[in-house]
């Protein structure tokens, strides 16, 4: 089980250190990482304390609680995904909308 528990630690520590360190996250965006490391590796280390907070919040287990979770956090980067995706088309409309504009004033 120790072994199981390191390797999943490294496996989130190489994780966060190429997503953290990426340039393009601001320094909250850097702490909720941080942070969600170090609940991370809490609760790799120690499952009972996953099980506390999850009666607390009106959950029956730890793990059901992980899978909310991990549910929540899906979802809310697909819908930043889309966002993303809708912008990018959003812009590269505006910029082909403005060449062809450009070529038929040129002619």
């Amino acid at each position: 089980m120790f072994i199981l528990k390191l390797l999943l630690i490294i496996m989130f520590t190489f994780a966060m250190l190429v997503i953290g360190l990426s340039d393009k996250y601001r320094t909250y965006k850097r702490l909720m990482i941080i942070g969600l490391y170090f609940l991370i590796v809490l609760l790799i280390i120690s499952p009972s304390l996953a099980d506390y907070i999850a009666r607390l919040i009106s959950v029956e287990y730890g793990s059901d609680l992980a899978v909310y979770v991990a549910i929540a956090i899906l979802v809310m980067s697909v819908s930043v995904i889309y966002a993303r995706g809708q912008r990018q088309i959003r812009i590269t409309t505006k910029l082909i909308r403005e060449l062809a504009i450009r070529d038929v004033k040129k002619t």
